[in-house]
C-alpha cells in the first residue's frame, strides 16, 4: 500500500464542478473544502510551486470561511 495519495480523476473534477453549479446558499463551507482537497491532492502530485501556491490558498480560503462560520455562530 502506498503512502501517496490517490490521484484526482476526471470524474471527481466534473463532479465538483456539477455541485458548484447547483449550490445552494449554506453550501459554501462544504464547497470550500471539497476544493481545497482536490487541489491538495494535485499539488501532492507535482513540484510545482504555482500549484502548491494555489493549495495553500484554498487552504486559507476555508480557515478564514470556517472562522467567519464559528463568528456567526457565536463562537461555538
Amino acid at each position: 500500500m502506498s503512502d501517496r495519495t490517490a490521484r484526482v480523476s476526471p470524474r471527481e473534477i466534473a463532479d465538483f464542478l456539477a455541485a458548484l453549479r447547483s449550490r445552494s446558499a449554506g453550501d459554501g463551507a462544504a464547497l470550500l473544502a471539497w476544493k481545497s482537497s482536490l487541489l491538495d491532492r494535485i499539488a501532492q502530485s507535482t513540484a510545482d510551486p504555482g500549484t502548491h501556491a494555489v493549495a495553500e490558498a484554498a487552504r486559507a480560503e476555508l480557515a478564514a470561511a470556517r472562522s467567519s462560520d464559528d463568528v456567526e455562530a457565536g463562537g461555538l
